[in-house]
């Protein structure tokens, strides 16, 4: 199912630990939810007694299947993974269990970082740090809530790497853009208004390397995307593996969503990934699709209704 070429296997060895500075994970794990209502959010849903009937048990099976998928997606890299960036995370309890997790947590050691947004299901952008290969220079959210509309906060790590001789300094951003819901047209403002929120703290940084990766909610094409790249922004090449074409299947079709952009000195290249273990028929529409962890309140015992992406980058 994985995609070999001979080109890509060119890059791959160009881009050991000895000559990059970052490879990043992304994926949006679904609804990593603790069994607890935080006040103010509407998560009621996902505790015991909820639609969901999110007990102990649906957690804990919930933390064992997402640490299984990233183990399954790191082993299709082939390669030390510095940054796991993860969206629809509840808090920094869920993370913590989750970099414990036996499937991942040789992978580390794993740092944590996560801030509370103002989103109101309570889900928000985080990462894990591999500290053995990553230093975390700083971090802190970007926000683009207001008073009458509350979304979840996008997360800015600025990073080096310790296992790069004269490592510089790479600013990530991870970002979860507001959904399509009530329309594609309709919703869009919003999502121009996020990443434009982004773009903003961006001008201010110092870094010279600088990456916005995560779920934009919206294909490549879409015109608050295109405007960046028309500004000098970059987005990557990216592999996909054999008939799919995508990060997120609807409706039959696959759409490429989960994205990045980029600019300075570092030049990216990316991956989707499709370990088998996180893809099952699609019975409706033919081929496969993600092997989504809830089908309506129903626990699927699957993974995410996403696929992963991995990026890494080699430095000129």
């Amino acid at each position: 199912m994985r995609c070999i070429l001979s080109t890509y296997c060119l890059v791959l060895s160009l881009c050991s630990h000895s000559g990059c500075a970052q490879h990043i994970l992304f994926y949006n794990v679904e609804n990593l939810f603790d069994t607890l209502h935080d006040r103010g959010k509407n998560d009621l849903g996902f505790t015991p007694t909820g639609a969901y009937g999110y007990g102990s048990a649906t957690y804990f099976l919930k933390i064992r299947q997402t640490a299984r998928a990233l183990r399954a997606a790191i082993n299709l890299t082939e390669q030390t993974i510095d940054i796991i960036a993860v969206a629809e995370v509840e808090n920094r309890t869920v993370l913590l269990d989750l970099a414990k997790h036996k499937a991942i947590k040789d992978q580390g050691p794993w740092q944590v970082v996560h801030y509370d947004s103002p989103d109101h299901r309570g889900i928000d952008c985080a990462a894990l740090i591999n500290t053995s290969t990553t230093r975390m220079v700083d971090s802190r959210t970007i926000s683009y809530s207001s008073s009458h509309y509350k979304s979840r906060d996008a997360l800015l790590l600025m990073t080096r790497s310790t296992s790069v001789r004269d490592s510089v300094d790479v600013t990530s951003v991870i970002v979860h853009l507001p959904s399509k819901r009530g329309g594609a047209s309709q919703s869009a403002p919003f999502r121009k208004l996020a990443l434009q929120a982004v773009m903003n703290e961006l001008e201010r940084d110092s870094a010279q390397n600088q990456l916005i990766i995560g779920d934009f909610n919206d294909i490549a094409s879409a015109d608050f995307f295109q405007d960046e790249i028309h500004r000098g922004w970059n987005t990557p090449a990216f592999l996909y593996p054999k008939n799919i074409s995508g990060t997120y299947k609807f409706q039959g079709r696959w759409q490429h969503i989960d994205l990045v952009l980029y600019r300075g000195k570092i030049r990216y290249s990316g991956e989707i990934l499709a370990p088998p273990l996180l893809l099952e028929s699609d019975t409706k529409w033919g081929g496969y699709k993600p092997k989504r962890a809830f089908l309506g309140t129903f626990y699927t015992y699957g993974f995410s209704d996403h696929l992963p992406v991995y990026i890494f980058n080699v430095i000129d």
